[in-house]
């Protein structure tokens, strides 16, 4: 995310003083440009100033202004004075665009590098936002440098200003994806804060958002198996289930041979809970594409053995119903018969866990399951991973 254009824009405005040094002009423009030849630069912002209070008409003293701000770092007043000379003329509006790119390139390449910091020192976000606050200043069509700066907020949990930021680059750019993916990211994570303080109607407001923005991210992008997945649980989880259900059913009648139809079903069946059918159509993914390696694949897999596990759980929780009501001053025989679907479900978590390393939630699903099948030795080892990973955080 490197961007360097400062050589660009220090030649072409060393190239203008050289230009203009010893035109006409007022008192305080011939006093400025002496001064700028001198490099006296607060000198002759003091003398342009001076000049403008007199005529704020003069388009080649606000730009010259602008130019001096820029050698003093006075980027936002830089830039007020370059608005203020091309609302009179645009005589120099590529030199404007040029100076303005390079502050924005510096500011940008700034923001970032702070921003990459802020996981070891979180004070450095703060430091990202405002030089990212005035890259947006100075080259507000810049929808990538909105995402920065929302990414800033979001970092800081600061979500209201992280969903204005993100709202005003997509008002700039309605089809800008990876704003509209990460507003949706903020708004399923004010969700879950809004269920942490046992506010539901809060929380379904916002996962209502959530699924508006994964929405259209989906339609930009209906291929991806991530972008389907998180809008059919943001719709789940806004209760709106009767779109979840026509999206995914809509999709595999569409295309009954598509992996992602098939994994989008399957993931909305298991977030209802009907396992059975779940494990049907994640098995269909596998099933149409054996030899596949991609995400879809991985993610499919792992989504099949939590299918499983679930539905050994509850056959589980019904066998011990079962055998606890038959037990009448004897021994109940329990079936055992769920031992099946944890068994089914041994290789999809093991082969995510040779890829999901650092997923927690993963290991412990692992040492459920061991510990459920009397695998003693494998079940200590995937909770050890599990309370390693979880300290860790």
């Amino acid at each position: 995310m490197r961007i360097h254009l400062a050589a660009t824009s220090l030649f072409f405005a060393v190239t203008y003083f050289s230009v203009t040094a010893f035109q006409c002009g007022s008192a305080e423009m011939t006093t400025a440009k002496l001064a700028i030849k001198e490099k006296q630069f607060d000198k002759a912002e003091e003398s342009l100033t001076k000049g403008l209070a007199k005529n704020d008409q003069d388009e080649e003293s606000w730009f010259l202004l602008g130019e001096v701000r820029y050698e003093l770092k006075k980027y936002r007043e830089m830039n007020e004075a370059f608005t203020r000379a091309l609302a009179i003329s645009n005589v120099h509006q590529d030199a404007i665009k040029q100076y303005r790119l390079d502050v924005w390139a510096k500011q940008f390449n700034a923001g970032v590098d702070a921003y990459n910091q802020g996981r070891e020192q979180p004070g450095k976000y703060e430091e990202a936002i405002r030089y990212l606050d005035l890259a947006t200043t100075v080259l507000p069509d810049s929808v990538s440098t909105y995402r920065a700066l929302a990414l800033s907020h979001y970092a800081k949990k600061d979500y209201p200003r992280a969903v204005s930021t993100l709202e005003t680059a997509l008002a700039r750019s309605p089809g800008y994806s990876e704003g509209a993916l990460l507003l949706g990211q903020v708004h399923y994570s004010m969700a879950e804060e809004k269920l942490s303080s046992s506010d539901a109607a809060g929380a379904k407001a916002q996962f209502m958002k959530a699924s508006d923005s994964f929405e259209k991210v989906y339609r930009a992008d209906p291929a991806s198996p991530e972008n389907i997945r998180m809008l059919i649980d943001a719709l789940s989880r806004s209760g709106q289930d009767e779109k979840a259900l026509s999206i995914t059913r809509d999709c595999i009648k569409s295309d009954p041979k598509s992996r992602v139809c098939h994994y989008a079903y399957g993931v909305y069946l298991l977030q209802g809970k009907s396992f059975g059918e779940a494990a049907g159509e994640l098995e269909q993914v596998i099933q149409l594409e054996p030899n596949a390696t991609d995400q879809i694949r991985e993610d499919a897999g792992y989504n099949l053995g939590v299918a499983y596990l679930n539905w050994g759980v509850t056959m589980k929780a019904e066998a011990d119903k079962k055998a606890e009501a038959s037990k009448r001053g004897r021994d109940a025989v329990l079936d055992e018969t769920y031992k099946e679907k944890f068994r089914a479900s041994v290789p999809h978590l093991e082969q995510s866990a040779r890829v999901r390393k650092d997923d927690a939630d993963l290991w412990q699903r692992l040492g459920q399951v061991y510990a459920n099948l009397n695998m003693v030795a494998k079940s200590k080892n995937a909770y050890d991973q599990y309370d390693r990973l979880t300290k860790e955080k």
